[in-house]
């Protein structure tokens, strides 16, 4: 045995012998360096004999493949003393504090109880006025007992309702029912117009046609022929039995189970129930037996509309499948159906009223011009004696005579007495005159006008007031005309409000208390309503008079007396027996499965509802089936690369490969990527790649895009780990992973090869200090991999969450540079390599593709992951949604910042609100927004947005707003752009005024670029796009004229307040605005960008200062005009619209505040800037975010101007390419030269390599020279070799050049590194970067030749730099100024136009105006226009508007108020998606009254989360001393245990923590908890409670099995030996083999080593024998 220095020798962490230059071990471990047969201490392993210069030679190999020097090897172990240590720094603010938290669960309490109360009313009062407006029907020719209000006299008033009186309410009763396909119709016929639907198939349409003839047949004979002749309690219990064909299709749907028997005898309990109605009904209520047969065929009829919800797939009957597939396509199918089936069944309705009704009336009377009008009624008083009709007598007399209703209120309480007058003739009809409102006491005058409305042969047909007969009276009256009508609108209304409130309380995840509890029991409600109402109609006529509105309007009442008589009678407990089938059929409303914010069309099945039936068709028509289950076994998580969990020691960069996970058999990713290879149920997991362009950016800014990174990481880790250990599906489960794209990474050294530059390095640097932050201890995360890549290089990090995040590292001279080519980077990497070339069947690229996204980052950007899970939701609701931003918060300091929040909250309040709710956003900003791969993979979408730019108008367009082009694609695709208020994001927004300018410089031409282009193409827009309407696109021309018109409005409302404010003519404020607009146009004409803003600062500050008087001015204005005028108005409309807007978004209301900074900036920034965009027009450089960079230490990284090739800078950098200070010359004959630079060429490698292609040039002319002439060959070869003849043939025969190339490489070794590098180097081939010590620690991996390839070809095909020839630059550079200069003088015409249309119609007021309507009219003085005379004259007049100005006062006006209502809608649409989002935990239950296994589904997310913290895990003890007072903090104990754990393996990662806690709970020793599984002492932890652990426990076993007490844990690193004393045989497979496993990946840690050699560490106590060797990739692969 040849046991070696250790610190001699690198361990050895994987099979490959990789190794690490900066690895350190623990002071108290000896290593021993085993070789041919001996043993080392604790090892049993035998490696074949090798010796020692052998063993050197493979070490000076493997380093050399690392590419690192050999000089010499020292393990870098922890030193003692560096041991003082760094707080973390603060945590985030998550959330928003705790009122707001409160404020949300009171929210959403408050609408549990608002829509739980709202749609059981609506459905109550709904059922209720149909019932009512239906038994009305019945009423006809019958005698009923009204309230003797109107004739106090006579105890008992009774009328007889003539056919006359019943007509209103058959067509009432009719249009009730036809509402519902009235907007069925509406809708039906828009989508088919306006939105892509598909066509039906010959037969699908009959299907359908013959279903709903049958179910409106159904419901036409019950509404119009039953119901009329049924009592209302009688009625609405029969509501109850219309579930007849979905019991049926739902047992015969049902699938193999072990609860199928159990099942299936409840479904025929159910079927037993709701047959009743067939028989025993009619048998045992008296008043059913004459509609005995219809009542079973209508209850039948109706229900068949439901049967496409209760079939299945998975039923065990052949027949049933293929109904239940035939009715999916069905629903896909509905629109274009059910615009001709609508039609179809009003006409079915329309003749079941004439059949039906035609029956009970004449069709005379049935059909009358106007049913709804007042018709004449007459009121019979009963057991009135002498007395009361004396009295009755005297209050007409009053009537008649005129007399106040008061008085002869208190005359009519007197006795008087009179003659009677007897008469026995009969009222007669009165012909119609139009409708006219009397009460009893106006029937005189209402007479009177009948009597002249009326033909003279029918002037006798008028009845009189009253007629007094010996027994009793008749009081003539006519009815309330409408009350009808009314009633029909009220039962419309709550219908709709029923199914709006129950829509709602789907969406927003409140179906159980929401929708299903008031589904039930309405009825039960309205039952109970109409029993008490009976009763109390018993007792008085009088009752619910008032709140029907109508006196001859009530129920039919049945026979029995109250409540207690209703539930003693036999048809209540029918009535039950069909209630509880009812709810056994719709036991699916009681679990849903749909996910938030669903479309309609995903909640219910059918795209109307029934009015006469409205729960009923509710609850019948919500989707059974409304969502695919993912189970957890297709996850996959076992099958993971268990290589990503790790563990290091301090400053260790290495890590041992550990062994593979439980359970698995085989990888079922891709070796590099989210896709798996091969197909499954987890095709539709969501999958989301972040994908950040860099520019530039700031550590800070840097810091706060890896913390939203490293959040997303924690928060996906979270959630893998609560289904993969706990088995519980999780709906916002997502797949996560991580790109970032580094624009311009590389610079040029002074030996002209690339190296990273300092942005690359900072981002290393922070990436640590971001894990740390967002983790809250000292994280460092395993160092990257490395790999050179033909677009410069990769890292590739694995995130503590075992997430991937792929750093791309672009070299500007090998591929585009800039944000848009680096989209394009990764759409083709990930879209177009990794799915379309990766996945083969195309099923499973349909399905990833709708569930793959691409959430677009900046690199400043700061956001949450629950903003990320909002933009999902968006995405799962509408499948042609193609991108959802969110609400993007400028962050940063200064007034610059101040007026940008004031400007982005009102941009994101009104215009983005408008846009989403009226049409489409036009622009998902690139700094947060999230595409669907499935669009960006369309046709014209991703392949266009790759093309490069060629004409002027297109360097606009495509590069400088490349987030507007590309949603501007998506539209023209037809594809849905959204916006959600709810997903904040924050992203560093420009500080300085240069900056601000030149961002807007860019966004401002492309904005309008943009809009113009889909404005050209907007019928194929409106065509394809079934969001974008004619009138959006009205919408957009109107904010386009707007925009353009901006700077004009301005000008003209700048002169205006001056002239006011200090009292000089309006040619004077023209002249002090005109002048420094002009001078500061014709400064953007000619000067530099430089001296552009510098002028612009100057005169937006003056401007500034004249809005102070534009407010003095705009008040006295107010003052004078009045508040009525239209400025006034407008004035008053902004600022309310602002304030409401501020108001409906509390958290952002603080943005208002810089609303006056705003103010004074518009003319600067409305008129100025517009001007500064359009002159530099043709300057399309980035503007933001450049780096000065240093002076170049060579010419290497210089591009000279009188070069060949340029790469594209049209606009000049200024650089001077004078060799001297100083130049003194007289024209091309002299120049005097001072001063000189020294020539840095004369020492540049440029040189080396010109002089290394000359000589290579001449070497390749000499050879062929020598193979054309042979005998100077030969000749040359003696002489080389001195004379020697042996050799001359030989040499003949070799090429001495190569040879000589070859000896060249040879010594190359021997040689400096900058001969080395002057004399060889070759810039596709140089990885000097690959050795920077910034990464240093990063392993070196090698790419993929398929993605090299890949790599290659889309290089050279798409993203190869934009080399332009000079003639090529400057073509592109006077297209661009041509273009300017068209643009800038058509912009500069039409405002000028503008401002003199306006100005002169101002001067000629008086000639030519419109007077405004409101407001005091005031003397006016002026010159009559026309007319011979020029004396003024003053009139009295309104305030007087030119004709232009008013027309653009209302044009803005218009779109103020569509902004604001727009506002409105989002701001609901808003309040859903956060009701939809929030959590209510006072609805959960106590976790003492939860199950065990409860408790983990209820909380698992949050229980992983907590568990797979690592803060606390290694050092549980040290609470930190960060809050603690001096004399509280324990220094010298916590620098004590700080040491002593940089000895120990530190855990790195969030499963290995996760593993640590979860296989150490143990609920039988709970005190010592919370230090044994490492919870920092301070939180209180959701999983320390003793239920918690208990069920974790549990579901610890119930996955694992048994874990052995006395094993102890086996993540628990301080156990030596964990498999001692353990009884295998009494615990079961899994977990033996779990152990086994982790025993073997904890030795393998420490005794791992490769075949030929093994690195064993000697401790003081016997250590376990290793028993396994690292895998090799072979192996991992097979795990």
């Amino acid at each position: 045995m040849m046991t070696l220095d250790p610190s001699r020798i690198p361990t050895r962490h994987h099979s490959n012998d990789q190794i690490k230059d900066d690895q350190s071990f623990p002071k108290q471990d000896t290593y021993y360096f085993t070789t041919g047969g001996g043993d080392s201490p604790g090892s049993s392993t035998q490696n074949p004999p090798i010796s020692a210069h052998e063993e050197a030679n493979q070490i000076r190999e493997n380093m050399k493949n690392k590419e690192y020097e050999a000089s010499s090897f020292t393990a870098i172990e922890a030193k003692g003393w560096d041991i003082f240590r760094l707080l973390p720094p603060p945590p985030d603010k998550l959330g928003h504090g705790f009122w707001h938290d409160a404020s949300l669960q009171v929210l959403k309490l408050g609408t549990f109880v608002v829509l739980f109360a709202l749609t059981l009313i609506t459905a109550t009062v709904s059922k209720t006025t149909f019932l009512l407006m239906t038994s009305a029907i019945g009423w006809a020719g019958k005698n009923m007992t009204i309230c003797n209000d109107r004739l106090p006299e006579a105890p008992i008033n009774t009328v007889v309702l003539s056919n006359k009186l019943v007509v209103k309410w058959v067509w009432a009763v009719y249009f009730a029912v036809i509402a519902p396909e009235v907007i069925c119709f509406i809708r039906s016929f828009h989508r088919t117009l306006f939105r892509n639907v598909k066509r039906p198939t010959i037969f699908q349409f009959v299907a359908v046609f013959v279903v709903e003839t049958l179910h409106a047949l159904g419901v036409g004979t019950l509404v119009f022929l039953v119901l009329p002749d049924l009592d209302g309690v009688t009625a609405a219990m029969l509501t109850n039995a219309v579930c007849f064909v979905p019991a049926i299709m739902t047992l015969l749907s049902r699938s193999a189970s072990k609860l199928t028997a159990i099942l299936v005898l409840v479904d025929i309990g159910a079927i037993a129930a709701q047959s009743s109605g067939f028989w025993a009904y009619s048998m045992l209520l008296p008043s059913v037996q004459k509609h005995a047969v219809t009542i079973p065929v209508c209850l039948t009829l109706i229900s068949l509309a439901w049967w496409q919800n209760f079939v299945s797939t998975k039923s065990i009957f052949p027949p049933i499948r293929a109904l239940a597939r035939f009715a999916s396509h069905l629903s896909e199918k509905r629109s274009k159906t059910y615009a001709f089936v609508s039609i179809w069944k009003m006409i079915i309705y329309l003749l079941c009223v004439f059949f039906f009704i035609g029956s009970r009336m004449p069709h005379k009377t049935l059909f009358h011009s106007d049913p709804f009008e007042s018709k004449l009624i007459t009121i019979t008083g009963h057991s009135i004696n002498e007395t009361q009709i004396q009295s009755f007598l005297h209050r007409m007399e009053k009537i008649q005579s005129g007399m106040p209703r008061d008085d002869y209120d208190d005359e009519s309480e007197r006795s008087s007495k009179g003659s009677k007058k007897k008469s026995t003739k009969a009222p007669k009809d009165v012909p119609d005159a139009g409708p006219v409102e009397i009460e009893s006491d106006d029937y005189e005058k209402t007479r009177r006008m009948k009597r002249a409305a009326a033909k003279p042969e029918e002037e006798e047909d008028l009845p009189p007031l009253f007629q007094v007969y010996d027994s009793h009276v008749e009081l003539n009256m006519f009815t309330t005309p409408y009350d009808a009508f009314w009633m029909w609108c009220l039962q419309m209304f709550t219908v709709v409000m029923c199914y709006q409130s129950s829509k709602f309380a789907c969406k927003v995840m409140m179906q159980r208390l929401g929708f299903a509890l008031p589904m039930v029991l309405s009825v039960p409600c309205t039952v109970l309503l109409l029993t008490q109402a009976c009763e109390f109609r018993r007792m008085s006529a009088c009752h619910m008079v008032k709140t029907l509105g109508s006196r001859e309007l009530f129920w039919s009442c049945p026979r029995i007396h109250g409540i207690t008589g209703l539930f003693s009678s036999t048809q209540a407990w029918i009535w039950l027996a069909w209630l509880i089938s009812q709810v056994w059929v719709t036991i699916h409303l009681w679990n849903p499965k749909h996910e938030r914010l669903a479309k309609s069309e995903k909640l219910f099945i059918l795209p109307y509802y029934a009015a006469a039936f409205v729960d009923q068709s509710l609850a019948f028509n919500r989707r059974r089936d409304d969502k695919a289950k993912i189970k957890a076994e297709d996850l996959d998580f076992d099958n993971e690369d268990s290589s990503l969990t790790y563990e290091t020691i301090p400053g260790n960069g290495g890590a041992p490969k550990a062994p593979p996970s439980v359970c698995s058999h085989g990888s079922s990713r891709l070796a590099d990527g989210l896709i798996r290879d091969a197909a499954s149920t987890a095709d539709a997991i969501t999958k989301i790649y972040a994908c950040a362009t860099m520019w530039h950016e700031t550590a800070h800014e840097m810091t706060c895009m890896l913390k939203s990174i490293f959040r997303m990481d924690e928060d996906q880790c979270a959630r893998r780990n609560a289904q993969k250990y706990f088995k519980v599906i999780d709906s916002d489960y997502y797949e996560f992973e991580a790109h970032i794209f580094i624009d311009d990474a590389y610079e040029t050294n002074e030996y002209g090869e690339p190296v990273i530059n300092k942005f690359v390095k900072q981002f290393v640097e922070v990436v640590d200090q971001a894990a740390s932050c967002v983790h809250q201890t000292q994280m460092r995360l395993k160092p990257p991999k490395k790999i050179k890549t033909p677009y410069g290089g990769k890292l590739s990090y694995i995130l503590p969450g075992k997430n991937k995040m792929v750093v791309h590292l672009k070299d500007k001279n090998k591929i585009r540079h800039r944000k848009r080519w680096s989209q394009v980077m990764y759409l083709y990497y990930l879209l177009g390599y990794r799915l379309m070339c990766k996945v083969e069947e195309q099923n499973r690229k349909e399905v990833i593709s709708e569930n793959t996204f691409i959430l677009t980052l900046d690199g400043d950007v700061d956001f949450q992951p629950a903003c990320v899970h909002l933009l999902v939701d968006l995405m799962k609701k509408n499948r042609r949604l193609g991108a959802a931003c969110g609400r993007i918060h400028p962050r940063g300091s200064g007034l610059m910042v101040w007026y940008q929040k004031f400007e982005y909250a009102v941009g994101h309040w009104l215009q983005k609100a408008t846009e989403h709710m009226i049409g489409c956003v036009l622009c998902s900003p690139g700094c947060f927004s999230l595409f669907r791969s499935y669009a960006l993979m369309d046709d014209n979408v991703t392949r266009r947005y790759a093309s490069k730019s060629d004409q002027p108008l297109d360097y606009i367009q495509y590069d400088q707003g490349e987030d507007r082009w590309l949603c501007t694609l998506l539209l023209q695709r037809g594809y849905r752009v959204e916006y959600c208020a709810a997903s904040d994001a924050l992203t560093f927004a420009p500080e300085g005024f240069n900056e601000f300018f030149n961002q807007r410089r860019r966004w401002i031409p492309s904005t309008i670029a943009n809009i113009m282009d889909l404005l050209k193409d907007y019928k194929n827009v409106v065509r394809v796009n079934e969001s974008i309407s004619i009138w959006y696109i009205i919408y957009q021309v109107v904010m386009l004229i707007s925009s353009i018109l901006g700077p004009g409005t301005i000008f003209l409302m700048i002169v205006g307040a001056i002239s006011i404010s200090f009292t000089i003519s309006t040619n004077v404020s023209l002249l002090i605005v005109t002048v420094p607009v002009i001078l500061f146009i014709i400064v953007c004409l000619v000067c530099t960008q430089e001296k552009q803003l510098l002028v612009a600062q100057v005169i937006g500050a003056l401007f500034a200062m004249l809005m102070t008087a534009v407010i003095v001015g705009t008040s006295l204005q107010i003052q004078k005009d009045g508040i009525f005028s239209p400025h006034s108005m407008f004035l008053f409309a902004v600022i309310t619209s602002f304030l409401t807007a501020a108001i409906l978004h509390p958290l952002e209301f603080t943005c208002i505040i810089p609303g006056v900074l705003y103010f004074l900036a518009i003319p600067c920034m409305y008129m100025l800037l517009p001007i500064y965009s359009i002159c530099n027009l043709n300057t399309v450089t980035w503007g933001t975010r450049e780096d000065p960079r240093p002076e170049e230490k060579n010419d290497l990284a210089k591009r000279g101007k009188n070069a060949g090739n340029h790469h594209l800078d049209i606009v000049d950098n200024g650089e001077s390419t004078s060799d001297g200070a100083f130049s003194l010359g007289c024209g091309s004959a002299c120049r005097l030269l001072c001063c000189l630079k020294p020539d840095p060429m004369e020492t540049s490698p440029q040189v080396w390599r010109i002089n290394e292609k000359l000589n290579e040039i001449t070497r390749k002319m000499d050879k062929m020279e020598r193979r054309t002439q042979p005998g100077l060959a030969r000749r040359a070869s003696i002489l080389s070799n001195g004379g020697i003849g042996s050799h001359g043939d030989k040499c003949s025969e070799m090429d001495e050049d190569d040879q000589g190339e070859l000896d060249d490489d040879l010594e190359m070794s021997h040689q400096s590194q900058a001969a080395m590098k002057n004399k060889k180097w070759r810039q596709q081939q140089s990885e000097s970067w690959l050795n920077d010590k910034a990464l240093r620690r990063a392993e070196r991996e090698y790419l993929d030749p398929d993605e090299e390839q890949f790599w290659l070809d889309v290089i050279d095909k798409y993203l190869h730099p934009l080399n332009m020839e000079t003639k090529e630059q400057d073509r592109v550079r006077a297209g661009l100024g041509e273009l300017r200069n068209k643009v800038t003088s058509g912009f500069l015409m039409l405002n000028i136009v503008f401002i003199i249309v306006v100005l002169v119609l101002q001067l000629q007021k008086d000639c030519l105006h419109i007077e405004w309507p409101f407001g005091p009219r005031k003397n006016h003085t002026f010159i009559p226009c026309h007319g011979d005379t020029s004396k003024e004259i003053t009139v009295m007049s309104r305030l007087q508007l030119e004709p232009i100005g008013l027309v653009f006062l209302v044009f803005f006006m218009s779109i103020l108020v569509i902004q604001f209502f727009a506002m409105l809608f989002h701001r609901f649409g808003t309040l859903a998606h956060i009701i939809a989002s929030t959590e209510l935990f006072c609805f959960r239950k106590p976790v003492d009254r939860l199950s065990e296994d409860d408790l983990v589904v209820q909380n698992a997310v949050e229980i992983a989360r907590e568990l797979q913290a690592i803060k606390g895990v290694d050092e549980p003890q040290d609470g930190g001393s960060a809050g603690h007072q001096i004399s509280r903090r324990n220094v010298v104990q916590n620098l004590e245990s700080s040491r002593r754990s940089m000895m120990k393996r530190k855990t790195e990662t969030l499963d290995a923590a996760f593993k640590k806690r979860f296989f150490a709970l143990n609920s039988d020793n709970q005190a010592s908890q919370s230090d044994s599984v490492g919870f920092a002492s301070r939180e209180k932890r959701l999983t320390l409670r003793k239920g918690t652990i208990r069920a974790l426990e549990q579901r610890r076993e119930s996955v694992f099995g048994t874990l052995d007490r006395r094993g102890d844990n086996p993540y628990n690193s301080d156990n030596e030996n964990p498999a001692q004393g353990v009884n295998n045989s009494a615990r079961g497979p899994s977990q033996r083999r779990l152990e086994r496993l982790d025993r073997i990946f904890t030795e393998g840690q420490t005794g791992g080593g490769s075949s030929n050699s093994t690195v064993v560490p000697m401790r003081q106590n016997n250590a376990p024998k290793p028993i396994w060797t690292p895998p090799t990739d072979q192996d991992s692969r097979r795990f």
